[in-house]
């Protein structure tokens, strides 16, 4: 039997921590990136509709998006035309909050489910 020496165990010990941290920081990426994609406003549109993700409610809120983006003062006349004041502004504030919370909620637990396929059965 050949006994290795304690500098060949460190230096092994050293490189294994080294490949681990490589692969968590990728699987790291990989989640970000994962989130990401789930946080597009077009994802949004499709966990809020899945009955009309491919119909064309779907594409006419595809197109809507496109054009607020290309043209923001339309979202930004279109706001503050909504959110004017009154009891009608702090009900759609209420709303459109609780709305980005269930998403971002929703994007959380799918997240949390992607990752536990994945883990060590120990």
């Amino acid at each position: 039997m050949v006994k290795r020496s304690p500098t060949v165990d460190r230096a092994v010990r050293i490189e294994l921590l080294r490949a681990r941290a490589a692969i968590e920081r990728e699987s790291l990426a990989q989640s970000i990136a994962s989130a990401g994609r789930k946080l597009e406003p077009a994802s949004l549109i499709k966990g809020l509709l899945p009955g009309l993700a491919s119909g064309s409610a779907s594409r006419w809120a595809l197109q809507a998006i496109n054009l607020a983006r290309r043209y923001p003062i339309v979202s930004s006349s279109l706001s503050a035309m909504i959110m004017r004041g009154g009891k009608r502004s702090k009900l759609l504030k209420i709303v459109g909050g609780a709305f980005v919370g269930w998403q971002l909620f929703k994007v959380w637990q799918d997240s949390r489910r992607d990752g536990g396929r994945g883990d060590d059965p120990r």
